[in-house]
This record gives structure tokens, C-alpha cells and sequence, in this order.
């Protein structure tokens, strides 16, 4: 791959980041009050939560190949 495919994979890579990185901040969260009552509680329901890890997982994929281009 010469440096100017590196390049556009890498836009196209930090496109998908962004657009995931949107989906993450889209999921509903627990209101605050539910939050607060339990120590142990989390922000996400454990659906949400599930969502919100999966992307999460893409967001990793994605930093390790941007990390092989360069």
C-alpha cells in the first residue's frame, strides 16, 4: 500500500471512528437518579451496556489498524 492509499484508508478509518463514536454518545443512559441510588450501578442498562461495548470494540479494531499504516 503506497502513502497516498495509507492516507484515504486512513480518512475512511477515522470516518468509521467518528460515526461509532456518535452511536456511543446516541445510546440512552440511566437517568442520574437511578444511578446515584446504587453504588454498584452502571450508566447503561445491560442491553445498552452490551451495545456500548461492541462499538467500543470496533473503536479498538480500528486504532490497531491505523496503527499497522504507519
Amino acid at each position: 500500500m503506497n502513502q497516498e492509499q495509507k492516507g484515504e484508508r486512513y480518512d475512511w478509518l477515522l470516518s468509521q471512528y467518528r460515526q461509532i463514536e456518535n452511536q456511543i454518545n446516541m445510546v440512552p443512559k440511566l437517568p442520574l437518579e437511578e444511578t446515584f441510588q446504587d453504588v454498584n450501578s452502571k450508566e447503561y442498562t445491560i442491553e445498552n451496556l452490551n451495545k456500548v461495548n461492541h462499538l467500543k470494540q470496533q473503536l479498538l479494531r480500528i486504532d490497531a489498524e491505523v496503527k499497522t499504516l504507519f
